[in-house]
């Protein structure tokens, strides 16, 4: 079912497969049909030719594929750095996938919408069963020592990699901690919520989450029925030389 879609530049990056968690078959995968794509609006695969490839190989690969700029839970990394509160960096979030959307507007044109739908965050937040994982996975991270530190695990080290590119953060370590376990708990929240939607299968040019690995391997039982049902799948972006 790939008639409808542009076809491919010789020049795109190459994508792969580097790592499916948990391990399925590439057949059981692709019956899977739906995915979703996470966009982090920092990392320059998302966006020009790195973009393209990766929409593109989604939609060869599955029937719908639901892209998501992750724009609105950027606000959570916008008070770490720049320590402003909750509505103004939700406000520069917002601000951030506007521009996203704008400059990427002549990539998404060229793939049949019923095939690639674009999506921000904020929509995500609306749903009932995000409203219901959400609920879980906070009475899990305040119940769980192991589940809890998983996530600050996951928290620190984006907070360390954030250290290092901007050398000082407007938030105190503990709460930019704090901050970093929200947003990753708002981001599984919404994973859940999307795979019992449908969209099983999540793509993203990077490692799993810690706490979402341990999920895979089956260790917190009573997490979201969701997160039970997904696979993960990392994805690698080679660029392929100019001769």
């Amino acid at each position: 079912m790939t008639s409808d879609l542009p076809s491919k530049e010789n020049n795109l990056p190459r994508v792969s497969i580097a790592k499916i968690l948990p391990k399925v078959s590439r057949q059981e995968l692709f019956a899977r049909k739906r995915c979703y794509l996470g966009i982090s609006l920092e990392n320059p695969l998302f966006e020009g030719d790195s973009l393209l490839a990766m929409l593109l190989w989604a939609a060869e690969k599955f029937d719908r594929c639901l892209v998501i700029v992750g724009d609105y839970l950027s606000r959570f990394n916008e008070r770490i750095l720049s320590g402003c509160d909750e509505n103004k960096a939700g406000e520069f979030a917002i601000k951030q996938g506007d521009l996203f959307i704008s400059k990427t507007r002549a990539i998404f044109e060229q793939l049949p919408a019923e095939r690639v739908r674009l999506t921000r965050w904020r929509e995500h937040l609306q749903s009932d069963r995000f409203r219901v994982a959400k609920k879980i996975l906070d009475d899990i991270f305040i119940s769980n020592e192991q589940f809890r530190a998983a996530v600050e695990y996951d928290a620190l080290s984006f907070v360390k990699r954030e250290q290092k590119h901007n050398l000082n953060l407007a938030a105190p370590m503990e709460e930019a901690i704090r901050l970093s376990s929200q947003y990753i708990l708002e981001e599984v929240a919404v994973f859940s919520a999307l795979s019992e939607s449908g969209f099983t299968v999540e793509l993203y040019p990077g490692p799993e989450l810690r706490v979402l690995a341990e999920v895979a391997r089956g260790e917190y039982p009573a997490v979201p029925s969701g997160l039970k049902n997904r696979v993960n799948v990392e994805l690698k972006i080679a660029r392929i030389p100019v001769e």
